[in-house]
């Protein structure tokens, strides 16, 4: 027996139209269509080797799309698992927190709130151990907390300088 013959996937006539159908047709990502480019050879007996300098992916990258054909067909194998993420910075409780800090009067000598002294206090308050100010601007945002607004104006402190500079005109 040959030793490619084990790696053979064999596609039925409908799996390869529609991996054709991918290759050629629409807008896929390079990704998908890579991987229904490594099925079709895959299909046709090229070894894990030869398909991979083929297409120029990695050997693991062919194995991991057999792989998953092998374990639930060709939308498992075209597809992706949902990433996990990274995980929130802030809890529900930190981030109503942060909003209401915001929309108070900025701290003594601070002529307004900057997205560093808010990532200071939170850090303070002990909210949060550790987050950036861009963070804390995705967090207002998120909460429609608008800098423009009179009542709860954040500004970073390169915006604050931008705006100085332009003599309030940033």
């Amino acid at each position: 027996m040959n030793t490619t013959t084990k790696h053979i996937i064999k596609l039925s006539k409908q799996e390869r139209v529609r991996l054709h159908n991918t290759i050629r047709k629409g807008t896929h990502k390079a990704r998908v269509i890579t991987r229904a480019h490594a099925l079709l050879l895959s299909h046709e007996g090229l070894s894990k080797v030869a398909s991979a300098k083929r297409l120029r992916v990695s050997e693991s990258v062919i194995q991991r799309v057999r792989d998953r054909y092998r374990a639930g067909g060709l939308k498992h194998a075209l597809g992706e698992d949902p990433r996990s993420g990274a995980p929130k910075k802030l809890t529900n409780k930190a981030e109503k927190h942060l909003v209401a800090l915001a929309c108070t009067a900025p701290p003594e000598g601070a002529g307004h709130w900057t997205l560093e002294l808010l990532t200071e206090r939170m850090i303070k308050a002990k909210k949060v151990k550790s987050i950036s100010s861009v963070a804390i601007m995705h967090y207002l945002h998120k909460n429609d907390v608008k800098p423009w607004r009179e009542k709860n104006v954040v500004h970073s402190e390169t915006h604050s300088r931008i705006h100085s500079a332009h003599g309030g005109r940033a």
